[in-house]
């Protein structure tokens, strides 16, 4: 990590309600779990950057506000999408575990945000007088993990599809039937979109253009609506 800051859990109380992994305790037992746990805190400004030195990414990240991306950096510079959290949600929480691919991790802030890192061993060894404090925290963290799975469940059906105007379509779908709306905000920029898809910038805005064109979709930077429902039924 290249900065840390001081972590006072009483200040940041209501972001700590919010998370998931807390979902259930109490202030004390809060604030209990993370002093047995001393986490890690930094702070991102909106379009900052960094890189998790190989000795952090096997670490527990929760998100307590804003959006943090990260992605996993191969040799030729090349982006892969690993996670995108939010903070405040149910996926407010993200675990490194690439250290065995010698992988370069880099985190992308969407917008001002804060998270802290936290060992899981912390949660996973049991500690005599917080045992059951750290069973409720894993119990939720079970919840967050089950709902990652969904996420990466639907992120490779995404990639699975043929060309890039399927991939956009699924994705779409996949964002129509969250929101249970035909009109709804995408949690990426274009750039970010592009790297979930797997596809480069310029075949994602020509097939954008296209669907529009065809009647298909409408949209305003992040804001979709879908115009055609013969795609889009949830």
């Amino acid at each position: 990590m290249e900065t840390t800051l001081e972590f006072r859990p009483e200040d940041h109380r209501d972001e700590l309600r919010n998370n998931l992994i807390f979902s259930g305790l109490s202030d004390s037992e809060i604030f209990a779990l993370l002093e047995h746990c001393r986490p890690r805190c930094f702070s991102l400004t909106a379009g900052e950057v960094i890189h998790i030195e190989p000795g952090f990414r096997h670490r527990l990240c929760l998100v307590l506000s804003g959006n943090v991306i990260a992605y996993a950096i191969g040799y030729d510079g090349g982006k892969t999408m690993l996670n995108s959290v939010k903070g405040s949600g149910q996926m407010g929480a993200m675990q490194f575990t690439v250290d065995q691919y010698n992988t370069v991790v880099e985190l992308t802030a969407s917008a001002d945000s804060r998270a802290i890192m936290i060992e899981p061993e912390k949660l996973l060894i049991a500690d005599e007088k917080l045992a059951i404090i750290q069973h409720k925290a894993l119990v939720n963290l079970m919840a967050s993990q089950r709902q990652l799975f969904f996420d990466l469940s639907d992120h490779i059906i995404c990639l699975s599809q043929k060309n890039v105007r399927d991939k956009i379509l699924r994705f779409l779908k996949l964002q129509s039937e969250r929101a249970r709306s035909y009109e709804f905000e995408i949690p990426y920029s274009r750039e970010e979109l592009a790297i979930y898809l797997a596809v480069d910038r310029a075949s994602l805005s020509r097939s954008l253009g296209e669907l529009r064109r065809d009647g298909v979709i409408d949209f305003s930077k992040n804001r979709f609506k879908i115009l055609s429902t013969k795609y889009f039924v949830y």
